[in-house]
């Protein structure tokens, strides 16, 4: 669990792949790994998303499985070989769920209220959504109460926002429809949009943060 958070940590970016089609999904999931990413999200509104999993458990990919809302999209994460699982809400038993098959739990929250609950039971980190609606200054002064809470940011955000974002204390940002998929956009369009996004993810180390 503490792997993939550091490999989130360096990543900086999350790619959130969300599509109609698995097929889709594995493509722009690959897509992304040719700009050099290692960790993905792939989400439960994919419909048949475990097959899409399971043509990426042998890839070298870490991947995890977003939009979780129930112990029972845990388990198709845990069957589909994912290593962590994101919800943009705390579903009741979901980081339990996915503590005991040796997953990493990101549950969602928005308040300082929200934020302490996830954290209290357990939360390997903290999705903070939708970012959108927030300013960087709202992650710093949670982190100055709550300082050993990691938290990942997502929802409607750009490339450009990232640097702001991680320099407040984010883990990592999430992004989704800025990067396109392979049906939509092509994939050479969703590996130069990734490298571009990790490129501007780079935050001067004395600007940043600590994450943990």
């Amino acid at each position: 669990m503490n792997d993939v958070l550091a490999r989130l940590a360096a990543q900086r970016i999350l790619p959130v792949i969300r599509t109609d089609d698995p097929l889709d999904a594995v493509a722009t999931a690959h897509a992304c790994a040719a700009a050099g990413v290692t960790v993905v999200e792939l989400t439960c509104t994919t419909p048949d998303v475990a097959d899409a999993l399971d043509a990426l458990r042998d890839t070298g990919l870490c991947i995890g499985l977003g939009t979780v809302r129930s112990t029972a999209d845990v388990r198709t994460a845990i069957g589909g070989g994912a290593a962590f699982v994101v919800s943009f809400t705390n579903p009741p038993e979901m980081i339990a769920e996915a503590h005991r098959a040796g997953l990493a739990a990101i549950p969602g929250a928005l308040t300082p209220t929200e934020v302490s609950a996830c954290a209290a039971q357990g939360a390997d980190a903290v999705k903070l959504f939708p970012a959108r609606m927030l300013a960087p200054d709202h992650l710093a002064d949670l982190r100055a109460v709550l300082p050993g809470v990691r938290i990942m940011v997502t929802g409607g955000l750009r490339p450009a926002d990232s640097a702001r974002w991680l320099a407040a204390g984010a883990v990592a940002v999430g992004l989704g429809s800025v990067l396109g998929t392979v049906a939509t956009a092509g994939a050479a369009a969703v590996t130069r949009r990734t490298a571009a996004a990790l490129a501007a993810a780079t935050v001067p180390d004395n600007d940043r943060e600590p994450s943990t």
